[in-house]
C-alpha cells in the first residue's frame, strides 16, 4: 500500500514538473547557474522560477530563439553546444563545435547563431531552426561579439590584428576589411550599428575614440573623442540616439543620429558599459559589469533621476520587449533584478543556486548589437 502511495505521489509530482508550458520563449527569462549544470526559467509575468532545466553541459552561453520553442546553450571548456526542445522539455541535439564558443550571438531574425573566439580565432554559423551547422571558417581572425546586418548577408566584426572593421559575406565567405587605425594591436570594441544599418560604430578602447563608418562607402566619416576607456557604443531601440560611454570615468554622451549632433552629456560616479533603454528612448538604466552602482538617466530632461546599488555585480542587463523593465543578472548573487524604468523601483527574484554565469530573455528591446 505504501509503495502504491509513493508511486502515486511521484507520478503527481512528475506531472507538475512537466505541466509547465515553455513553448513561447518570449514569455520567459533563462538564467544559467555559474557553477551547476542548470538553467532556471523565470516567467516574466510574475518573475518567479517556473522550471529548472538540468543540462548535460555547463551553460556558459544561452540563446533563446524568440519565435520557436528552441533553446541553445554552449560550454566553452568542452567546445559543445546543445539544442533544447522547450515544448517537450528535453535535450534534442548535441553538437561538437570546431570553434571555442567564447562569444555567441543571435541574429536579428532569431534564426542564425554566430560563434567566435577572441583568443584562437575561428567562426561558426549555426541555424537555430535547423539545429545544425551552416558553415565553419577555421582561419577566421580572433574577435569578440559579431554584428549581424539586417540584410541577412553581412556580418561585421572587429579585427584588432589589422586595426580594421571586417565584414563577412555569408554567401561567398569572403572577408572585406575597412581600416580604422594605422596602429595594429589596439583594443577595439565589438561593433554596433544604426537601426537602418547605414552606419556602423566601433570604439577604440586604447585611444578612447568612437569611429562612425558609412556601411555603403566603407569609410570613417566621423570620430568622437570619448576619452579614457571607451565602451561599446549603443543605439537606442527607437533609433534616434547613439550612446557613447567611458567605462573608466563614467562620462556619457548622447548623440542624435540624424545630424550627429550632441544631445546630452552627463558624468556618472561609476563606470558604464551596460545600457537598457526604456520606452520612447527616454528612461535609461546605466550600470557597470565591474561594480554594483546603477543610475537611471532621463534622456528628455537630460538628468539623472535615480541611483542605487544592486545586490551583486551584473554580468548582463537586458530590456523587456515593451521597454518597461530592465532585467539584470549577477555573478555573485543567486537572484535577478527587475528594474521598473518608469517608477525606478527595483525588485529581486531568486534564481540559480550560485549566481549567474549566463543569462538571456526570450525577446529583448536591446538592438543593434
Amino acid at each position: 500500500m505504501r509503495l502504491k502511495l509513493a508511486a502515486l505521489i511521484l507520478l503527481f509530482c512528475s506531472g507538475i514538473a512537466h505541466s509547465v508550458d515553455l513553448s513561447d520563449p518570449k514569455q520567459f527569462m533563462f538564467v544559467g547557474d555559474r557553477s551547476n549544470n542548470t538553467i532556471d526559467v523565470v516567467a516574466l509575468d510574475d518573475n518567479t522560477v517556473v522550471h529548472r532545466i538540468e543540462t548535460s553541459i555547463h551553460p556558459d552561453h544561452i540563446i533563446a530563439a524568440p519565435f520557436a520553442p528552441i533553446l541553445m546553450y554552449a560550454d566553452t571548456s568542452t567546445k559543445q553546444a546543445v539544442f533544447y526542445d522547450l515544448r517537450k522539455l528535453i535535450e534534442f541535439k548535441p553538437i561538437d563545435l570546431a570553434v571555442t564558443p567564447r562569444h555567441v550571438v543571435l541574429d536579428t531574425t532569431g534564426a542564425k547563431i554566430a560563434i567566435t573566439d577572441d583568443v584562437d580565432g575561428g567562426f561558426m554559423l549555426l541555424h537555430a531552426y535547423k539545429m545544425g551547422i551552416e558553415f565553419v571558417l577555421e582561419d577566421f581572425p580572433p574577435t569578440g561579439d559579431v554584428l549581424f546586418d539586417p540584410n541577412d548577408v553581412d556580418i561585421y566584426f572587429s579585427n584588432q590584428s589589422l586595426g580594421s572593421l571586417g565584414m563577412l559575406d555569408v554567401n561567398t565567405h569572403r572577408i572585406y576589411e575597412m581600416p580604422l587605425t594605422d596602429v595594429a594591436g589596439q583594443v577595439l570594441s565589438a561593433p554596433s550599428r544604426s537601426l537602418d544599418a547605414r552606419y556602423v560604430y566601433v570604439s577604440n578602447v586604447t585611444t578612447g575614440e568612437v569611429y562612425s563608418l558609412n556601411a555603403y562607402s566603407r569609410i570613417i566619416f566621423n570620430t568622437f573623442k570619448i576619452g579614457g576607456t571607451a565602451a561599446r557604443p549603443y543605439t537606442t531601440p527607437q533609433g534616434a540616439f547613439l550612446y557613447m560611454m567611458d567605462e573608466a570615468s563614467g562620462r556619457f554622451v548622447s548623440v542624435e543620429q540624424r545630424g550627429f549632433t550632441e544631445f546630452a552629456e552627463v558624468s556618472f560616479e561609476h563606470g558604464v558599459d551596460l545600457v537598457v533603454v526604456g520606452r520612447f528612448d527616454r528612461m535609461n538604466l546605466l550600470a557597470s559589469s565591474s561594480g554594483k552602482h546603477w543610475s537611471i538617466f532621463d534622456n528628455v530632461r537630460q538628468k539623472i533621476v535615480a541611483t542605487g546599488e544592486f545586490n551583486g555585480v551584473p554580468i548582463e542587463a537586458l530590456g523587456s520587449a515593451d521597454g518597461k523593465y530592465a532585467y539584470v543578472a549577477f555573478a555573485d548573487a543567486a537572484e535577478v533584478a527587475i528594474v521598473d524604468l518608469e517608477s525606478q523601483d527595483v525588485a529581486y527574484s531568486a534564481a540559480t543556486d550560485n549566481g549567474s554565469g549566463a543569462f538571456t530573455v526570450g525577446l529583448s528591446n536591446n538592438v543593434c548589437h
